[in-house]
């Protein structure tokens, strides 16, 4: 496994202007430093993991690329979908969460 620093901080940024679209548009204002900062955590995690990690087997790399975009879309989708609609702050840390430990489950038994 092999991390790539430089795309490891074009998703630490990607995540702060994502971060701060969160913070300028939410609507729930008890919600907003939650989802800012919990909300730009996980889309770097989920970002940096796709973008910086590379895996020495080709096949699984491939397999790892297209599992790591396709739920670092959907925890980004997830995000701005919590900023415009009216949610708790359980119902919030559960469903993204969830999301990041299906995510690290899977990243872990491909990385192995």
């Amino acid at each position: 496994m092999k991390i790539n620093p430089f795309l490891t901080i074009i998703a630490l940024l990607f995540a702060a202007v994502v971060s701060y679209a969160l913070y300028s548009y939410c609507h729930a204002e008890e919600l907003r430093w939650m989802l800012t900062l919990f909300g730009g955590v996980s889309i770097f995690l989920v970002w940096a993991g796709t973008l910086a990690v590379s895996l020495e087997e080709k096949k699984r790399n491939v397999n790892y690329k297209v599992m790591g975009t396709l739920f670092a879309l959907i925890i980004t989708a997830m995000q701005l979908i919590f900023t415009s609609s009216t949610i708790t702050l359980p119902t919030y840390v559960m469903c993204t969460g969830a999301v990041l430990l299906i995510w690290l489950t899977i990243a872990y038994a491909m990385a192995k």
